[in-house]
C-alpha cells in the first residue's frame, strides 16, 4: 500500500511539474521554395523563386510585407546550367530578376519578383537543365528532362473533318498522335470558335473543354497515343456555353482548335498528388524535388492544331440539331440551309 502511494505521489509531482505551455514555432529557420516549369518553345522561362519561414505572430501580416518573401539580389543569385549527355555544364543561363503585377490576394502586392533566363534557341530534349540558387551560402538545387514536340495523327494536321455525326445520329471521334520525348501526361481539350452578329456589329467568342487525358508508358517519344472526342458530349457543351440570345441576328463557325498540354515526369507525380483525395486515406505525401528547398521543376509544352472543321452531318447538326439548333448557327460560304446569308 505504501509503495502504491509513493507511486502515485511521485506521478502527481510529475504531471503537475509539467508545463502546459506549447510552443508551435520551431526556431527561426528560411527555407527556399522553387516553382519553375520549362518549355523548350518558349522564348522566356519563367521561374518563381521564394523564402518561407515560420514566426511569431500573425502569417497573414507577414505574407503583405515583400521582405518576408522575397531575397534580394545580394541574398541570392541562381542560374540553369544545360547539362550533357555526361553530365557536365554545356551552356549557363543567368536568372534575371523582373517584377509582375500580381492578382489582389493574400500575398503582397500588387507587384512580385519573378525570375527568367532566355535561350538563343529552342531547349534540347536531349539535355537535362539544373537549376542553380545560392543562397546565403546554401546551394538550392533541382534537374529535369525537357519535354519534346507531340506529332499529332497526319489526318488532323491535313483537310481532315472532325466525324462527330453521322446520317444515323452522332459518334465519336479518335484524336491520335505520336507522344513526345520525356512526355509523360498528355492532356487534351479543345476550343470552339464563332462570330457573333448583333446588328452591325460582329464580336468573337470562344470557350475550352476537355476532352481526356492520358499517361504515356515511356518517355522514348514513339508511343502512338489516341483519345475519342463523343459526339453527342460536343453538341451538348456548345448548347451549354452558348446561350440563345434573341439580339443575336446570326453567328458564324469559325472552327475548332485541338490543344495539347504536355508534362514531364515530376509535373505528373506532383499533379497526381495535388489531385482531390477520392479514397478513405486523407494523407497523402509531401512532394518536392528540390534540394535543400521545396518546390518543382519540371517541364511542359503546349501544342495546338488550329480551324478543324466539321463533317458535313457535323455541320447540320450545328445548325439544326437538337442541342444548338436555336442558335442560329450557320457555315461561311456554305449554301442554305447551313450557310450564312
Amino acid at each position: 500500500m505504501l509503495k502504491r502511494t509513493l507511486i502515485i505521489a511521485l506521478l502527481v509531482n510529475v504531471l503537475y511539474g509539467c508545463s502546459t505551455d506549447l510552443d508551435v514555432n520551431a526556431p527561426y529557420k528560411e527555407s527556399t521554395i522553387i516553382y519553375g516549369l520549362l518549355d523548350k518553345n518558349a522564348d522566356t522561362n519563367f521561374i518563381k523563386i521564394n523564402k518561407a519561414f515560420l514566426g511569431e505572430g500573425d502569417a497573414f501580416i507577414y505574407a503583405q510585407i515583400p521582405d518576408s518573401n522575397e531575397y534580394t539580389d545580394a541574398q541570392m543569385q541562381a542560374e540553369v546550367q544545360r547539362l550533357n549527355a555526361q553530365g557536365e555544364v554545356a551552356e549557363t543561363f543567368p536568372l534575371q530578376s523582373i517584377r509582375k503585377d500580381r492578382a489582389p490576394g493574400i500575398f503582397y502586392g500588387p507587384q512580385h519578383k519573378l525570375y527568367y533566363f532566355t535561350s538563343p534557341g529552342a531547349l534540347d530534349p536531349a539535355s537535362r537543365y539544373r537549376i542553380v540558387a545560392h543562397v546565403k551560402g546554401q546551394q538550392v538545387e533541382s534537374s529535369t528532362s525537357v519535354v519534346g514536340d507531340l506529332t499529332p495523327n497526319q489526318f488532323l494536321i491535313g483537310t481532315g473533318k472532325l466525324a462527330l455525326a453521322s446520317n444515323t445520329g452522332y459518334s465519336n471521334f479518335n484524336i491520335r498522335w505520336t507522344s513526345g520525348m520525356n512526355g509523360k501526361r498528355y492532356e487534351l481539350s479543345y476550343r470552339f470558335n464563332w462570330d457573333e452578329v448583333i446588328g452591325s456589329d460582329t464580336t468573337s467568342h470562344s470557350f475550352e473543354e476537355p476532352i481526356g487525358s492520358l499517361v504515356a508508358t515511356n518517355l522514348s517519344a514513339n508511343q502512338t497515343m489516341e483519345v475519342p472526342m463523343v459526339g453527342e458530349t460536343f453538341f451538348q457543351s456548345i448548347a451549354a456555353h452558348v446561350h440563345d440570345d434573341p439580339a443575336v441576328t446570326l453567328r458564324i463557325f469559325r472552327g475548332i482548335d485541338l490543344i495539347w498540354a504536355v508534362g514531364g515526369p515530376d509535373l505528373h507525380v506532383y499533379l497526381q498528388l495535388s489531385s482531390p483525395i477520392s479514397g478513405v486515406v486523407e494523407e497523402r505525401p509531401q512532394f518536392t524535388n528540390i534540394t535543400n528547398g521545396y518546390g518543382l521543376f519540371s517541364s511542359r509544352v503546349f501544342r495546338e492544331v488550329q480551324g478543324k472543321q466539321l463533317n458535313d452531318p457535323g455541320v447540320g447538326e450545328l445548325v439544326e440539331g437538337q442541342y444548338t439548333g436555336t442558335l442560329r448557327f450557320c457555315i461561311p460560304g456554305g449554301g442554305a440551309p447551313v450557310g450564312c446569308p
